[in-house]
């Protein structure tokens, strides 16, 4: 009898997959492999099943968002219906399917990143000119706030990157205050300015004071305690 090199279930010594979890099973009667090799070759498709799977699910979304535009457009020149929810479910149609796609990381990480950025500042701009409001929100808080995100997280990732190395236990904590703190700021300035007509901070205040405290008290936690703890805490959490 054979095992699968993935899983270890019992197989067959003629079957060319696992049946539990579709490993292909190397058959090392078949001569593929060097006659001074004393093991077969560890093959891992790994990636290559998770790109497949990938591939399929994206294709249905695809033929989804696809349908949907179709039937909308049908809806749109045949029937009078409420035309402008029509524009408000394709736009909605085409601003999750763009998401859906950089969420997939068919992209570099850092175009993913914009892509998702651009497509939801290009939903609200839609939305905007749609709505035809009398209100000039886009500017005033949608593409603000939505820039404040983009540069908060992009922020975020380079502090992480340039920290990975360093205890995941102490420095991911203190960096995700520090993206609430900054955002807190961010969001908090931009609604005084607009409401009031200058940069005038208040909740995000008592968010910043409270998070800094929170960082030095883990700092100053993480840098007291034994080693021997620190290495205990990592092993338990995984970190």
């Amino acid at each position: 009898m054979a095992y699968c090199p993935k899983c270890g279930v019992e197989v067959e010594t003629d079957v060319k997959n696992c049946p539990l979890c579709e490993f292909p099973i190397p058959d090392v009667n078949e001569g593929n492999y060097p006659e001074d090799s004393k093991y077969p070759q560890a093959i891992n498709t790994y990636d290559e099943d998770h790109l497949g799977k990938k591939n399929k699910a994206f294709f249905s979304l695809t033929i989804i968002a696809i349908s949907i535009m179709v039937i909308i457009g049908v809806i749109y020149l045949v029937y009078p219906w409420n035309h402008v929810l029509l524009k408000y479910i394709a736009l909605a149609d085409l601003g999750i399917f763009a998401i859906v796609f950089f969420a997939m990381g068919y992209l570099h990480p850092n175009l993913n990143f914009l892509g998702a950025y651009i497509t939801v500042v290009i939903t609200c701009l839609s939305v905007y000119l749609i709505s035809g409001s009398q209100t000039n929100w886009f500017l005033s808080y949608a593409f603000p706030i939505a820039t404040l995100v983009y540069l908060d997280v992009s922020l975020f990732r380079f502090i992480l990157k340039h920290t990975r190395h360093k205890s995941q236990f102490i420095f991911i904590p203190s960096n995700l205050i520090l993206f609430v703190i900054v955002l807190a700021i961010g969001i908090d300035g931009i609604i005084s300015l607009n409401v009031q007509g200058s940069i005038h901070l208040t909740w995000s205040l008592i968010v910043a004071v409270s998070g800094i405290c929170i960082i030095v008290l883990l700092q100053t936690i993480y840098h007291r305690i034994p080693e021997k703890t620190r290495r205990m805490l990592k092993k338990k959490m995984h970190v």
